[in-house]
Formats: C-alpha cells, sequence, structure tokens
C-alpha cells in the first residue's frame, strides 16, 4: 500500500472511531465506569500514537476531543 493511501485510511477510519467512542464512552450510563473509560481512553492512546508517527492534526485534534470526554465519564463519588 502507499503511504498516502495508508495514511488516509488510517485518518479516516480512526475519526469514525474516535466520534463513535465518544458517544458510547458517554452513553452507556448502566454499564461499569471502567468501560466506559476504556472505550474512550484505548482510542485516545491510539491517536497520539498515530499523530506521533504521522505529525498530522487530526490525530490531534480527536484526541483533545476525547481527551476533554475523559471528565464526564469519570466516576463520582455519588454514583
Amino acid at each position: 500500500m502507499n503511504e498516502e493511501i495508508l495514511q488516509f485510511v488510517l485518518t479516516t477510519s480512526m475519526e469514525l472511531i474516535s466520534m463513535a467512542a465518544a458517544y458510547l464512552g458517554l452513553r452507556l450510563y448502566k454499564k461499569s465506569w471502567k468501560l466506559r473509560m476504556a472505550i474512550v481512553a484505548i482510542p485516545l492512546l491510539v491517536n497520539v500514537l498515530l499523530y506521533i508517527v504521522y505529525r498530522t492534526t487530526p490525530f490531534f485534534y480527536m484526541a483533545v476531543v476525547l481527551l476533554i470526554c475523559i471528565p464526564f465519564v469519570w466516576p463520582r463519588k455519588s454514583a
């Protein structure tokens, strides 16, 4: 595969995965907080690694979006 095609496929797939992870991580109310945190944290780490490798901004922006979601997934003492 060509390097540009691979980067395009990775960018597109990670954008879709990040949007789905943000939605699912915030909307799974009844499930455990560890599952919700994993749903958000794993794509976050993949986006960070891909940003380090390719140095393109979509990976950085998707990592920031998922990082903003983490305080809303973190368990409260009252929950």
